[in-house]
């Protein structure tokens, strides 16, 4: 059975100071340990504009497809983040620095006193901070409807490089495309008649994941570039990106003609709702570690098991699903901290885990506990509750994953 595990470290802290975030990326001939640096778990009333532009910083204006990406359609609730779209169907103020007057009269369109007709509202997060090389993990639901189009990438401060760990449409139910852009088209890779053609592409999962929780991640290494989905690598690209890169979620409505068309139909709910749990940057440098700022509030219902079946591609994709490093992959599994002496630990994978206590040798078996996970009638897994009062600095944590086992010292 998989689990997405709860475990609680109930630790009598004092000088020792907060637990650290942690993650361990488990393949079948090593497991590299990755350091928190970036994050938000939109715990908070508002999005954080120390993090996050609330719009993109061009504006977001789609003067040909007829929408705006604008702040007012973003909102977090009980530690979601919110991006919505929705029908506007009249003509709204904008500032002049975003509209391209030129593209504007090779459209014919009549812009007064800057008001613009708009056909749709949307919506976007764009880091302030920006990164180079890491492990970038986002989950999400994806809404469900034709012509929606939800996406998690990276973007370079070179307005060229482009990492595309996640693009969705509403109407494709089992597929996921993922893609990344390169200047000189560099990202020109020959199919099996020897016929350039771009790398990216969509994927067929075995089942769906629109409209469900799902984790979608990407590694990001001087010359790879390696993408996941619950923790199953789905895509692999051997090259680099000359630039830091910015990270962006964004919903948009896709447009009949344009790029992921087809638009939305009549059977289209708006507004949508693309909602986001977390986004989280790590790297395995341990001085470029950073503190979890504030405390994720974790819903335990919301926050459960995710079923990843073994067998989740529907079929390989040539040149997108290449590569026999692929097949070292196993999963990932996180320590999140929820309080000062409290761990929330994922798993991102298919694999089985377990968790255990040890001090000096000798395992803490009275502290580890059990607890049923329901969800109506159905009984998900398990949940690790491992309660440490007075826990001596030395404690350890063991962590199996698929039978390779690690040790964590979460004071050290």
């Amino acid at each position: 059975m998989k689990y997405c595990i709860l475990f609680f470290l109930l630790l009598s802290l004092g000088a020792y100071g907060q637990i650290k975030p942690a993650l361990f990326q488990f393949k079948t001939d090593t497991v590299f340990q990755w350091h928190y640096h970036f994050g938000d778990e939109f715990s908070a009333p508002n999005v954080d504009v120390n993090k996050w532009y609330p719009r993109y910083p061009w504006g977001g204006l789609l003067l040909d497809q007829s929408q705006w990406a604008v702040p007012e359609m973003l909102s977090q609730k009980n530690g979601w983040l919110h991006l919505g779209a929705k029908e506007f169907g009249e003509k709204a103020a904008v500032p002049n620095w975003m509209i391209n007057q030129q593209q504007a009269k090779e459209l014919g369109l009549n812009i007064k006193n800057d008001s613009v007709y708009l056909d749709y509202l949307t919506s976007c997060i764009w880091s302030v901070d920006t990164f180079r090389y890491g492990y970038f993990e986002c989950r999400a639901v994806v809404p469900k409807g034709k012509g929606l189009w939800p996406a998690f990438w990276l973007f370079g401060q070179n307005g060229k490089d482009e990492i595309d760990i996640m693009e969705c449409k509403g109407e494709r139910q089992n597929d996921v495309h993922v893609d990344m852009h390169l200047p000189e088209r560099k990202d020109y890779v020959k199919n099996n008649i020897g016929f350039k053609k771009d790398w990216g592409g969509w994927i067929r999962m075995k089942d769906p994941i629109v409209n469900d929780t799902v984790i979608y991640s990407g590694v990001w290494l001087p010359n790879s570039l390696t993408y996941f989905v619950n923790g199953v690598p789905v895509s692999h690209f051997d090259g680099d990106f000359a630039t830091p890169m910015n990270v962006i979620v964004n919903l948009a409505v896709a447009r009949d003609n344009y790029p992921f068309n087809p638009g939305p139909d009549a059977q289209t709910f708006f507004p949508a709702d693309y909602q986001v749990d977390y986004v989280r940057v790590w790297k395995l440098e341990p001085n470029a570690a950073q503190k979890m700022k504030g405390v994720p509030q974790i819903d335990l219902q919301e926050n459960g098991w995710i079923p990843v079946e073994k067998e989740v591609l529907k079929k390989k994709i040539p040149l997108i699903y290449p590569k026999k490093e692929l097949q070292k992959e196993l999963g990932f599994v996180s320590l999140i901290p929820v309080s000062n002496d409290n761990y929330f630990v994922q798993v991102n994978g298919n694999g089985e885990v377990q968790v255990s206590a040890w001090v000096k040798g000798i395992e803490q078996t009275k502290i580890v506990t059990e607890i049923a996970k329901f969800k109506g009638e159905n009984i998900l897994g398990k949940d690790i509750s491992i309660q440490l009062k007075d826990a001596p600095r030395n404690i350890e944590l063991r962590i199996s994953y698929d039978g390779k086992t690690i040790s964590y010292f979460p004071f050290n």
